[in-house]
């Protein structure tokens, strides 16, 4: 596959995504982060640090920082010490952020649904398959790459 042209593939889909959210990012005056928040801790619930969030999402510390402070003064998520570890904060949605997170998650699944039409079960676990191909690889250069420094 062309180098540009996986990339603009790329460009497309988070283009196609976040227009997709756009009316509901103004109806609760949001940012795509908040957005990205809710969502993944909606999808994830085990994966529930801020940590987990930048790791996984590839957003700024900085930004998911203050995302999250801005949804934990609207009443969407709470932030809990962990009880085996003081220093780790674990992040919950409170019922105002499920309520929302379960909103956000319709159009999220009609986003896939649209990108997905037209595929067959098959074809979309090869592509399942071949993305976590694709993910091994890129995590063992990281690791390489780490190792390099």
């Amino acid at each position: 596959m062309e180098t540009g042209l996986f990339i603009s593939h790329v460009n497309q889909f988070r283009k196609f995504y976040d227009l997709s959210f756009k009316s509901q990012a103004k109806a609760y005056d949001f940012q795509m982060i908040d957005i990205h928040i809710l969502l993944f801790l909606k999808n994830n619930p085990a994966l529930n640090t801020a940590r987990d969030i930048v790791t996984s999402r590839g957003l700024s510390k900085s930004n998911v920082s203050n995302a999250l402070e801005k949804l934990r003064m609207r009443g969407m998520v709470s932030l809990r010490e962990d009880s085996e570890n003081r220093r780790i904060q674990r992040i919950f949605l409170e019922p105002e952020g499920v309520s929302t997170a379960l909103e956000l998650k319709k159009t999220q699944v009609w986003c896939f649904e649209k990108m997905l039409a037209g595929f067959s079960e098959e074809e979309r676990e090869l592509m399942n398959r071949n993305f976590k191909r694709i993910d091994t690889n890129v995590v063992t250069a990281l690791k390489e790459m780490e190792k390099r420094k």
